[in-house]
Parts: C-alpha cells; structure tokens; sequence
C-alpha cells in the first residue's frame, strides 16, 4: 500500500511538474508578442527626444538670426553716425592723398609773363615763339601739388598799413585758375555728399611777415575730420647756412671764455651770439630778396651774360626800339611800384623812369630794409634765451657742454631763417550737419 501511494505520489509530482513547466511554457508564449511594442514604444520616445532637441537648435538657430536682422535696425542712428564717420575718415584720407598726387591734364595758363606787364609782343618774335612751347611743356604731367606750390610761391604777398601787396605780377590772375581746377576736382569726388574746405599756408620765413595762402570753402564745423601734410616748396635762392652761424660763436671763443673771467667770458659770449643775429638777420633777408628778385629776372634775359639784349631777344633782330616802354623798362617800373607799396623805400632812391640796371640798388635798398626788420624781430624773440644759454656756457664744467648749449641755441636761432615747406589742411564734415 505504502509502495502504491508513494507511486501515486510520484506519478503526482511529475503531473504537477509538467504542469507547471506547461504553465511556463504558456507563459513564456503569452509575454512574447509585447516585446516588440516596447520595442516600438522604447524608439517612438527616442525619437520624440531627438525632435526636442532639433527644435531647440532650431530655435536658437532662429534667436540668433533674429538678433542679428533686429539688433542693428535697434540701434541703427548710432551705427549709420559710426559708419559715416569711419567713412569720411577714409574718404579724406585717401582724397588728400590722391589730390596732391594727381596728374592736370587740361590745365592752361591764361597769361603769360610778358602779358602781365602789358607788353605788347609781335608774332614773329623769339620769345613769343619760345615762351608758348616752354609753357605748353611745363603743363603736361604736372600734379596738384605743382600747382599748389606754384600758386604760393606766385602769390607772395607783404603786409602794409593794414593792406596786402603781391610781389608778383603773375599773381592777380594765377589765382582764379588754380582754385577753379580745385575747386573742380573736391566737388567732383565729394559728389555732394561732403562738405569741405582746403587750405594752404606757407610763410618762408618765420622772422618777417611774409606769407602767402590758398583757401577755398567755408568755415569747417568743430567736429570736422582734418587731414594735414606739409608740401616741400621751390626757392630761387639757396637757404640760409647753419654754418655761417655757427663761425661767430666757433670752438676757439668757447675756449677763450673758458680761459677768462666770468666778467670777460660772459662779454665775449654776448658778443658772438650778437654777431650771430647779425648774420642770421642778413640771410634771411637775402632769402627773402632771392624771392622777389628772382634770377629769372636777371642775366641772360637783360644782356648781363651774353651781348645780346633783351630788346634784340623780344623782337629778333637789332633794330631800334619801338615806340613805348622796353622790357627792362616795364620790369623796372612794375617792381618799382609794387615795392614802394610793401616797402618804406625813399622815392628819390628809385625814379619811375629808373632803367634795368637800378634794379640791383633797389635790391639793395630792400635787403637792407628786410635785414633791419629781421633783426629787431630776432633780438626780441632770442634775448632771454641767449641770457639763459651764456649763464648755461658759463656754468658748464667741460668744452662738451658748453658745445652742447651752443649748439642747441644756434639751432633755434637758424630755425626762424630757414625757408619751411607748405602746409595742407583739408577740412571734411557731413553735408547735412
């Protein structure tokens, strides 16, 4: 009995076994098709993920394109000042520069020498053949800047009882062609955009009131943008050496002073200093005579070189003169008027009805006259520093030093007779401003 019901057991355990294996296996059966739509479920929020973070790049993406459509617009008075100011910095930069460098191609002048003092000339004459083809050379490949320096060096003029002279026949008639031609050029490249004004200054000479200048357009703003050069011009006359300065107040009077007494040194020193401004007074003055009386107007052109006179160059054969003023006449009575009225000359000095050759006394007589006006004007522009530079000498322990200070007041001093260059200003400022 015991054996039939541990059989029956058995056959029981393995029934129910096998029923749970089934019931497993029925399981198993059962879960297998929802794997997939995890699966599916699973890539679907994946998926959802991914388009979140698309859309926020794309948001940023549309932000950012946003900022930069929106922002400039927001802020578009000040940056449309900034780029206009960026860029008329640019345009009077490049303008300046592109003005002086400029080739004149249609350029002519309207007079001639001869015709500024009414000399009349015939056509078969050898300087009327002569003068057209030298000035039909000189204005081809010519620049602004060769005009501009021609315009100062023409127009030269000197104050007197509040008046201005010009010493320069050309000068009355020169100036309207030159600010037409620049005038002509600023419009053409500022096309209305820009406002501006040119300027040239030039003023050989800093000890005597002699100056000439070149202005065109109206009184810039405050806020105007200003581009400035200095424009190398041409002398007749060589400019004041440093070396005849240097000669009245040379090494061995350094050494002298050394060997004396402070009494005798220092009376020796303002000596050559003195003597210093003597010279310096005197080649200035023959600096500024070398523009008046330019070489051109001499030599050749009156007979003093060659046997030929100018009478015989003017008309090309030897006759006698016509009827009227000759050559050397009208330059003498040209220069004789123009002179008297810049200049305090005696009219006894110069008679209306001088010839040629007073034209060197009455150099003369200017020279003088010029060379007295530079030398108060030196004397009260140097006088506390050649004080400061003897009590300096006199101080100084070694010959180096004393060098040193004479040096550094001898340049000073060549400083206010050296002929200086030009000087440009373009002026440039918004049209509606």
């Amino acid at each position: 009995m015991k054996e039939r019901k541990a059989g029956k057991s058995v056959n029981g355990n393995r029934k129910s076994g096998i029923r749970e294996q089934n019931e497993v296996r029925d399981l198993r059966i059962a879960e297998s098709p929802e794997e997939p739509r995890r699966k599916k479920g699973n890539l679907a929020a994946e998926c959802s993920a991914y388009s979140t973070v698309f859309d926020a790049l794309f948001l940023l993406v549309l932000i950012s394109l946003a900022s930069i459509v929106l922002m400039p617009s927001m802020q578009a008075e000040k940056q449309y000042y900034a780029a206009g100011y960026t860029t008329s910095s640019e345009l009077d930069v490049y303008l300046l520069e592109s003005f002086l460098s400029c080739k004149l191609e249609d350029f002519e002048y309207g007079i001639s020498p001869l015709e500024a003092l009414n000399i009349s000339i015939p056509q078969n004459s050898v300087v009327e053949n002569s003068s057209h083809a030298l000035f039909g050379k000189e204005q081809k490949h010519r620049t602004f800047a060769d005009l501009v320096s021609e315009y100062l060096s023409l127009s030269l003029t000197v104050r007197n009882n509040d008046s201005s002279v010009f010493l320069n026949p050309f000068a009355s008639d020169y100036s309207s062609q030159d600010m037409e031609a620049i005038s002509a050029y600023l419009d053409q490249k500022a096309a209305g955009r820009f406002s501006y004004r040119f300027e040239a200054y030039w003023r050989p000479l800093e000890a005597f009131p002699l100056q000439s200048e070149l202005i065109i357009g109206e009184e810039p703003p405050a806020n105007a943008i200003r581009q400035s050069t200095e424009l190398s011009m041409p002398l007749y006359a060589s400019a004041p050496s440093k070396t005849v300065l240097l000669a009245c107040i040379n090494d061995s009077v350094l050494e002298a002073s050394f060997n004396s007494s402070d009494e005798n040194a220092g009376k020796m020193l303002f000596e050559a200093f003195n003597a210093s401004l003597d010279v310096a007074a005197l080649e200035g003055a023959e600096a500024v005579t070398g523009l008046l009386f330019p070489s051109d107007y001499f030599g050749s052109v009156f007979g003093e070189e060659t046997e030929e006179s100018f009478q015989t160059m003017l008309y090309g054969v030897s006759e006698e003169p016509v009827q009227g003023k000759s050559g050397e006449e009208a330059f003498a009575a040209y220069f004789s008027d123009i002179l008297k009225a810049g200049f305090p000359v005696e009219p006894t000095a110069f008679p209306e009805n001088a010839a040629t050759a007073d034209l060197p006394l009455l150099q003369d007589l200017i020279t003088g006259h010029i060379r007295d006006q530079i030398r108060t004007g030196l004397e009260q522009e140097f006088s506390g520093e050649i004080n400061e530079t003897v009590s300096s000498i006199l101080e100084a322990e070694n010959i180096q030093e004393a060098r040193k200070y004479r040096d550094e007041q001898v340049e000073s001093l060549h400083g206010q007779i050296s002929p200086d260059g030009a000087r440009i200003v373009l002026s440039f400022w918004d049209s509606d401003s």
